[in-house]
This record gives C-alpha cells, structure tokens and sequence, in this order.
C-alpha cells in the first residue's frame, strides 16, 4: 500500500516530481557538503588560514540568508521557468567565478552565488511550487523532491571526487557550469513545460486566496515563532556536528574514516525517512509528526557522550539522517496547513533564510564552546538541553494547528 500510492503519485504528477526533484538535486552545488571537498584546495591556492577561510563562507552564507528573505516572494509573482533560467544562469556565474578565483573578494561572491542560488533558490522554487501545485498527496510529494538532497548526499562527493582527481579541482567547476546548461536547464524546462508551471497561480486556488495568510499576518502570528525553534535546531545541529567533527573524532580517538564511512547510512536514512514521513503526513497530518522529531535528534546525541565504540558513528548518523529527512517534509506542509498556498513562496523564503543563517551560525557557535574549553559531553548535554525546551514551546501550540 505504501509504494502504491508513492507509485500513483509518481504516474500522475511525475513531470512534477521530476522539476522538483532535479532542481534540488543540481542545488546540491551550492550545500556545505559539495563545496567542502574544495577546501583544501582553495585555502592553498589563495594561502588562507582556517579561521579567515570559515569567516568569508559565514560572510557569504549569512548574505545569502538576508537575500532569500527579502526576494523569495517572488515564486508568487514569476513564472517558474523565468526564475529557473535566470538563477541557472548565476549558478553558472558562479562555476566560473570558483574556475579562476585568485582573490579573496572572488572566492567571497563566489561563495555567495553558490549558496544564494544553489542552497537557496533553486530548492525554494521547487518546494515553493510543488506545495502550490500538489493538489493531494502534498506530504509525499514534498518528501520524493526533497529525497534530491538525500541522494546528493550519497552520489556526489564520489562524483566530485573522481572530476578533481580526472580534470583539477579548478577545470571540475567548468565542467559543473556546463552540466548546468547543457543537462539541467534544457531537462527542467521540459518538464515545467510537461507540468504546466507556466503560470504563477492555478484557478484551483482563487477561491482560497481571500483567507490565505500573507507573510505580514504569519510574522504576527505567535504560533510561528513558537515553531521555528524546533525547526532550525535540526540543520543547526546537524551542521555544527558536521563542520565540527574533528572535535568528535579527537574525543572519542575516532579515525577521519570513521565519520566518512558513515556518510552513506547518514545520505540513506535521510532519504528513507523523508518518503516514510511523506506518508505519514497525508494520512495523520504535519502537526501529529512534528512533535517526533525531537526524539532521534536526543537519542543520536545520547549514542555520542555514552558510546565510543566506533559502532556509535554510522548509528548517530542513522539518527540524525532520521530527523533531518522527516524535518523538511513535515515543516513545509505545515506551513501550507497553517496558512494556506497563495503566498508560500514569502512564507517559506522567511523560513529558509532563518535555516540559512543558523547553520551559517553553527560552526561559530561550535567553535566558540570548543574554544572556551567545553568537553564533548558538556556540549551534547547542553544540546540535549535546548532541543528538549524548544519541544515544550509546542506543547501551547499543538492544539491550535
């Protein structure tokens, strides 16, 4: 019964499922885990030192964040292929800045173009639209687009890889600009054509415009701001364990491939809870699996401070994937539960630049604990702390969604 209806879904709405899904997919350009496979190859070619490498990709994040909140209403406003094209093309821009970067400035816009158009929009155009355009099924939809991430996850570092090992950290980013243009623009085109996303808005929804909450009433709402706590403390925490985890690995005299192996259960998980947590939303409803996501994001922080066995890495990271693939599917139909689609291109544009800058924040946050001398245990049980008062902030707010 489960795939059946994941297979119905896909019968149905499929050049749907495959804009929404390849928009995220390519967007993956843009995430922490694609860029950091350059790292070391950019702080030796510019002679950056760790701290001022962090601070320029904190710098551009951070402008990205404030950039996605003041423009993302426009998945309101514009067709969607006029939107593709346009942060395509940046996205292009910015493969080409990261081919002959030489500078500090460069590397900053560079930085900015890819998180701004491949962690920000490409991602909220596709969910933006797909939340509008799902007539059923909204929670499975949202999960099979965003499995693009998940599966990213799993496939690309061996891509990236193999491309800096074949043609050259730099000539690899020629290489992704043309894939761009030649694979991802031509296909996502297609298939907004396929879809029939041309227009901004379908007639099914003026009737429902009237009583849909603009961003202005959402803000004002003070359910929101009750749930945004819980909504970024996933990403948040998941990237400051990522971007921190040499800390982990020296605690526990762990090996870098310890972690590393472990990725694929963490990108496999993250996909696997996205499509069950899709299912369970249309028949329970968001709210009802909002409030289980706090617990895989304790238990894998419990697993860190008792178990050192190097077991504990691939079930941590089955834990986190478990939290973060249910986060995304569940915090976008809420959404749209809440206050309706008419506007939640500006809804979700407020939401994805907040998650923006908290995993901007993370590694600061991180370190600066790490600095003033923290034990790993002191810094997991604080976590525990706040994700377990974040979660009592729902309890006013649960029975009026």
């Amino acid at each position: 019964m489960f795939a059946r209806s994941y297979a119905i879904l896909i019968k149905n709405q499929w050049p749907l499922i495959a804009f929404g899904f390849l928009s995220i997919f390519f967007g993956n350009i843009g995430q922490s885990f694609f860029i950091s496979w350059y790292g070391s190859s950019l702080k030796e070619a510019l002679l950056l030192s760790d701290a001022t490498y962090g601070g320029i990709y904190a710098i551009a994040t951070m402008t990205s964040s404030v950039l996605v909140i003041s423009f993302g209403g426009v998945v309101d406003r514009i067709r969607v292929d006029k939107l593709l094209i346009f942060f395509a093309m940046l996205l292009m821009i910015a493969c080409a800045l990261m081919y002959s970067v030489d500078s500090v400035i460069g590397l900053l816009v560079g930085f900015f173009l890819l998180r701004f158009c491949g962690q920000g929009f490409l991602p909220h155009i596709a969910q933006a639209t797909v939340i509008k355009r799902a007539q059923q099924d909204k929670g499975k939809a949202i999960s099979l687009v965003g499995s693009g991430v998940a599966i990213g996850e799993v496939v690309l570092p061996s891509i990236v890889i193999g491309l800096i090992a074949f043609l050259g950290w730099r000539e690899s980013w020629l290489f992704i600009g043309a894939t761009l243009l030649v694979v991802f623009l031509p296909l996502v085109l297609f298939l907004v054509r396929k879809a029939d996303l041309k227009r901004t808005r379908i007639e099914a929804d003026h009737q429902n415009q009237a009583s849909d909450a603009s961003r202005r009433q959402v803000i004002r709402d003070w359910r929101f701001w009750m749930i945004i706590p819980i909504a970024l403390v996933t990403p948040f925490l998941v990237t400051g364990v990522f971007i921190q985890q040499d800390f982990i690995l020296a605690a526990k005299q762990w090996t870098p491939g310890v972690l590393a192996g472990s990725f694929v259960f963490y990108g496999a998980v993250h996909w696997l809870s996205s499509v069950i947590s899709g299912s369970l939303i249309d028949k329970y409803r968001s709210r009802n699996v909002l409030i289980l996501i706090p617990i895989p994001l304790v238990l894998g922080l419990m697993v860190i401070a008792n178990v050192n066995h190097t077991l504990a890495a691939p079930l941590f990271m089955c834990l986190f994937g478990l939290a973060i693939g249910a986060t995304n599917p569940v915090i976008n139909t809420l959404w749209a539960e809440m206050y309706g689609v008419s506007h939640i291109g500006a809804i979700r544009s407020l939401v994805t630049g907040m998650m923006i800058l908290s995993t901007a924040l993370a590694p600061w946050v991180f370190g600066m604990v790490i600095d003033i001398g923290w034990t790993l245990n002191q810094l997991i049980y604080a976590l525990i702390g706040l994700i377990l008062s974040f979660t009592v902030l729902l309890v006013p707010v649960y029975p009026r969604l």
